[in-house]
């Protein structure tokens, strides 16, 4: 069947759940009036009438909320100059760069604000993009740089669910992500994909697959600047570490501190959608030498990254500053120690209501128990702590869905 009109005119009214003759009742007429018999409808719809009026046109877009590319029109209407574009959906510009402002916005918000402001934002651009998909034509979701912004809302859409423990579908949109950066063909992207990609492979226990794509990431960067080469040696070094791979860890981390180190304090500051701070350098450090066995390394360090954290103003590395310094007192058998820096690790934590860093006290109190310190009473107190948070946080989050239904 040739194509018509009337089958998007249908397929928007059946969208709406309204029927032919309550479409007829409203619909606009050429003198300005409104209502056709229920006929002319059914005709228009099978392809037997025609509408040649731009008029009737666009007051049938407004009445069914259909894009107007989906008739072939323009935002601009020359019969009806003063109904500039700009309001609706047409893409200028300075639209783009409030996108971009808003995006590096939200990244940087996740350094200082609590799970629930970030992920406000973040709803906030998926919605500004479920609105792009629906109200503007492919040719212009096709340009270059709305492509580089989709990629970048799908970055932050995956790392709500990482945050929510929602592991599988943050790889899902990562890998979505990816797509999108290999369509547009930017190293940038590329690389920001990749490294959160291998971060969540490595999660899933894909550890060969995690430094494949990592490595890949370090290749690309040498295509990008000095910003994006330093952060993607940076993950390198923390995808080797979980690897095992000391020395390789050793060279990557040196490299992605010493590329930091050239860029003063511009580095992080959004430049290449980077916002990783030279306090997350050392934290993936830190990091590390706890997974290459290395633990007086990390209390060795621990000081040089607390100052960072705080020149850094990198507030959401406190928590996981004291959960290292624990971690590395267990290996070191010091429970006495070990215990006074979980404290420490639970009282930073908890006002960030995220699921996945309070997760972290699980995990921490897992090795307790697996080290044979399980029946200490300030081991069960601090468990029943951690459980009574993790409840709070799920009943809070269960009130946010109740008001929202």
């Amino acid at each position: 069947m040739a194509f018509h009109y009337g089958q998007i005119i249908k397929e928007y009214r059946e969208r709406h759940k309204m029927t032919q003759a309550k479409l007829a009742e409203l619909w606009p007429k050429k003198d300005g009036g409104v209502g056709v018999n229920t006929r002319y409808v059914q005709d228009v719809e099978y392809g037997s009438k025609k509408i040649d009026d731009q008029g009737t046109l666009r007051k049938l877009a407004t009445l069914l909320e259909i894009p107007l590319w989906r008739f072939g029109l323009s935002e601009y209407d020359p019969f009806n100059p003063a109904s500039l574009p700009g309001a609706g959906v047409k893409l200028y510009n300075e639209t783009l760069d409030v996108t971009e402002g808003f995006i590096k916005q939200t990244l940087a918000m996740r350094r200082t604000a609590s799970l629930p402001e970030v992920q406000r934002s973040a709803q906030s651009l998926q919605r500004l993009f479920d609105y792009f998909s629906t109200y503007t034509p492919p040719s212009t979701r096709l340009e270059p740089r709305f492509l580089s912004l989709y990629a970048q809302g799908q970055s932050l859409q995956g790392l709500m669910y990482f945050e929510h423990r929602q592991y599988a579908q943050a790889l899902e949109t990562f890998e979505a992500m990816y797509a999108t950066s290999q369509q547009l063909g930017d190293p940038v992207l590329q690389v920001h994909a990749l490294q959160k990609l291998a971060v969540e492979l490595n999660r899933a226990r894909r550890k060969q697959e995690a430094v494949q794509a990592m490595e890949e990431a370090r290749d690309l960067s040498f295509k990008a600047s000095k910003y994006v080469a330093a952060f993607a040696n940076a993950y390198l070094a923390h995808i080797y570490a979980a690897a095992g791979e000391a020395l390789r860890f050793e060279r990557a981390i040196t490299t992605a501190q010493s590329l930091a180190a050239s860029l003063g304090s511009s580095y992080g500051d959004g430049t290449d959608f980077v916002v990783h701070k030279m306090s997350s350098i050392l934290q993936l450090r830190s990091r590390g030498y706890l997974r290459i066995g290395e633990p007086r390394k990390t209390l060795a360090l621990h000081d040089e990254l607390r100052s960072q954290i705080q020149q850094d103003s990198n507030l959401w590395l406190d928590f996981r500053l004291q959960l290292y310094r624990a971690k590395a007192y267990l290996m070191l058998h010091d429970v006495e120690a070990c215990l006074e820096a979980a404290r420490e690790f639970f009282r930073d934590v908890v006002d960030w209501r995220s699921p996945h860093r309070l997760s972290r006290g699980d995990e921490l109190l897992r090795e307790l128990e697996a080290a044979g310190y399980g029946e200490l009473k300030a081991v069960k107190e601090l468990k029943e702590e951690l459980r009574e948070a993790a409840r709070n946080m799920a009943s809070h989050q269960q009130n946010k869905t109740d008001a929202r239904d």
